[in-house]
C-alpha cells in the first residue's frame, strides 16, 4: 500500500505551522493532518527542537511522583520519577501558550520554528562533513565491536547493549563501509551491506556544535529574576594565565561576596561540569541554595548549558544557567572584580604548574577575610556565615583567616 503522506524535508514555513499549531493547542495528529505528513515526522520533529526551560529549582526542587510515599527524600534516589505532563509529551509536544504554564512546576519546553530550521540546516551540512570522531574514540568503538561482529552479532544488537556508543545504527554501518574499522579486521564484507565508500582524507575529526543560547540570554536572565527575585545569582568564569592551563574556574555567590574556586587541568564544559557534581555531592539539599541560578559568560568552556543544568548520573535538572552578551563583561561585574584578588596573589608572568587545589581553597580563604565597604565593612566570609551558616563554609574548604594574618601576596602560596 503507498502512502499519501507528503516525503519532502519539512520546510520554514511547515515549521511555522508546527509552532502555531501548538500555539493553538492542536495536537500532533491534527498538525501532521493540516501539513500532509506522518504523525512520526511531526513528532520527532517536536520532540527533537524543542528547547528545554528548567523550572524554578529554588522552589520547586523535587518533582518525583513517589514524594508523599517516601518518609526521606533524597537526590540520588533509584526510584526517582518525574511528574508527567500528558498535554506536553503525549498530546502536543511542547509548552507554547499553555493556559496553565504560570502555576506549572514542572519543567518547559518550547518549540520555536526560526531556531529549529537553524538546527536543521547546520544538521544537513554537518553530516556532510566528514566523520565526526577522534582517533581515540575510533579506536574505543573498535574494540568494543569487532570482537561482537566475529561472534556474529547484528550492528543493531552491539549498539542496544552499548549505550557508551554513541552512534545510531546507520551512521557505523556507514563508517565500517568507509573503511574506518579495517585495522581491527571490520569491513563491509563483515556485514550484511556490502556497499564500498572510500574515506577521504584529513576527514577523521571532531566537529563543533554551535552554542544554543535561546531561552538562556541576559534578556531571559533578566526576566529570571524578575518573576523569581528571591532566586540568589552565582557568577562563574575562568581565571588563568596561561591558554595551556591550568585553569581556576570562579564562583562568586553575588548577595555575600564570597567566592571559591575549582582548579581544572582541561578548559572544557565537562571538565567545568565536573564541579557542579563535587559541589552538589558535598551540599546535598543545600546545593540548590547557592547553586540553582549561575550567571557566565560565552566561553567556550560553558557552551554547553545541559551539562551544568542536568546531573548526568540521575537526570535530575539541578540548575538554571544563563549567558551574558557577547563582550560584555560588565553584566557579571562581581566576579570580574574579584579577580583582581586573585591577580594580587598570582600575578601575570608566575607560573601555575605547581598549583593545587589545596593552595586554590587557602588563596580564596584569605581573600574571602577581606573586610569590603560593600559588606558594610564586614568579609565575605563573615556575610555568608550570617546567611547560610559557617557549615557550608567548611563544606567549600573555606577558613576564616585572623585579621592581621591575611595575605594577598605571591609568597602566600609559596610557588614561583
Amino acid at each position: 500500500m503507498t502512502s499519501n503522506f507528503n516525503g519532502k524535508h519539512l520546510s520554514l514555513d511547515d515549521r511555522k505551522l508546527i509552532e502555531e499549531g501548538i500555539e493553538k493547542g492542536l495536537r500532533k495528529f491534527e498538525i501532521a493532518k493540516s501539513l500532509n505528513k506522518s504523525l512520526s515526522t511531526i513528532s520527532k520533529e517536536i520532540k527533537r527542537n524543542r528547547k528545554l526551560k528548567p523550572r524554578n529549582l529554588y522552589n520547586y526542587s523535587n518533582q518525583c511522583i513517589h514524594l508523599k510515599d517516601c518518609k526521606v527524600c533524597i537526590s540520588k534516589c533509584m526510584d526517582y520519577e518525574e511528574e508527567p505532563c500528558f498535554r506536553r509529551d503525549r498530546f502536543i509536544g511542547a509548552c507554547n501558550n499553555c493556559p496553565d504554564i504560570r502555576k506549572c512546576k514542572l519543567d518547559k519546553y518550547f518549540y520555536k520554528a526560526k531556531s529549529a530550521h537553524e538546527q536543521y540546516l547546520y544538521t544537513l551540512k554537518d553530516s556532510r562533513e566528514g566523520v565526526n570522531l577522534t582517533y581515540p574514540e575510533l579506536n574505543t568503538i573498535a574494540h568494543i565491536i569487532a570482537p561482537l561482529i566475529e561472534q556474529g552479532q547484528s550492528i543493531y544488537q552491539i549498539l542496544e547493549n552499548h549505550k557508551e556508543i554513541n552512534l545510531c545504527s546507520k551512521t557505523l554501518y556507514t563508517y565500517i563501509e568507509m573503511g574506518l574499522f579495517r585495522d581491527w579486521g571490520i569491513t563491509n564484507i563483515s556485514l550484511k551491506r556490502k556497499v564500498k565508500r572510500k574515506i577521504k582524507s584529513k576527514k577523521l575529526k571532531k566537529r563543533n556544535e554551535p552554542a544554543d543560547y535561546t531561552g538562556r540570554k541576559y534578556s531571559d536572565y533578566i526576566n529570571f529574576i524578575k518573576e523569581h527575585p528571591n532566586v540568589p545569582t552565582t557568577e562563574m568564569d575562568t581565571v588563568y594565565n596561561n591558554e595551556s592551563g591550568p585553569y581556576i574556574q570562579t564562583f562568586i555567590f553575588e548577595h555575600t561576596g564570597l567566592m571559591i574556586g575549582i582548579l581544572h587541568s582541561e578548559k572544557t564544559s565537562s571538565s567545568m561540569a565536573s564541579s557542579l557534581d563535587i559541589f552538589q555531592e558535598k551540599l546535598e539539599a543545600d546545593y540548590s541554595k547557592l547553586f540553582s541560578l549561575l550567571l557566565t559568560d560565552r566561553g567556550t568552556e560553558f557552551a554547553k548549558p545541559q551539562l551544568f543544568e542536568i546531573n548526568a548520573e540521575t537526570g535530575e535538572i539541578r540548575s538554571n544557567i544563563f549567558y551574558c552578551d557577547a563582550q560584555t563583561p560588565s553584566q557579571k561585574p562581581h566576579v570580574e572584580n574579584n579577580h583582581n584578588f586573585i591577580r594580587e596573589i598570582l600575578p601575570n608572568g608566575i607560573s601555575w604548574s605547581k598549583l593545587t587545589q589545596e593552595k586554590v581553597d587557602l588563596m580564596f580563604s584569605h581573600i574571602n577575610s577581606v573586610p569590603r565597604d560593600s559588606l558594610g565593612g564586614k568579609t565575605p566570609y563573615e556575610a555568608f556565615s550570617f546567611f547560610y551558616g559557617s557549615k557550608i563554609l567548611d563544606k567549600l574548604n573555606i577558613q576564616k583567616i585572623e585579621k592581621d594574618k591575611v595575605t594577598l601576596k605571591p609568597y602566600l602560596l609559596k610557588i614561583k
